[in-house]
């Protein structure tokens, strides 16, 4: 330990900080007046400690997705295959009406022309 470090340290039965202590809190540039670095270190901790518990708040978040993705998986796929299921009713509804429409134009082409004309009326009311 070199002479100058020795006169840095202080006896811990003295009343007065170290001058290490001080350098921690403020330093000089020589030429320079000396900074407080007391605000800035105390910021940085403040900013450290919202980061920690940022940091828990997402793994909590994590491990809560994980639990719930695997049911959410499985209702998005029933979910989707009733759509589809749905989408092909609703194809098999409207072709057979096509076809109704079709079968009756033919058989009683006077009739379906005149409920279509009040059809068209009652769109033209609207």
């Amino acid at each position: 330990m070199s002479t100058s470090e020795s006169a840095d340290t202080t006896n811990p039965t003295d009343t007065k900080p170290s001058t290490r202590a001080n350098t921690a809190l403020s330093t000089s540039i020589p030429g320079l007046p000396a900074l407080d670095l007391s605000p800035t270190l105390n910021s940085q901790k403040e900013q450290l400690e919202i980061y920690r518990h940022l940091l828990e708040t997402l793994a909590q978040s994590e491990q809560e997705s994980a639990l719930i993705f695997p049911t959410l998986s499985k209702s998005l796929t029933t979910h989707t295959a009733t759509l589809v299921k749905l989408k092909d009713d609703l194809h098999n509804v409207f072709m057979r009406i096509r076809a109704l429409k079709t079968r009756f134009q033919s058989e009683y082409p006077d009739v379906f022309d005149y409920v279509q004309s009040l059809h068209v009326k009652e769109l033209e009311d609207e």
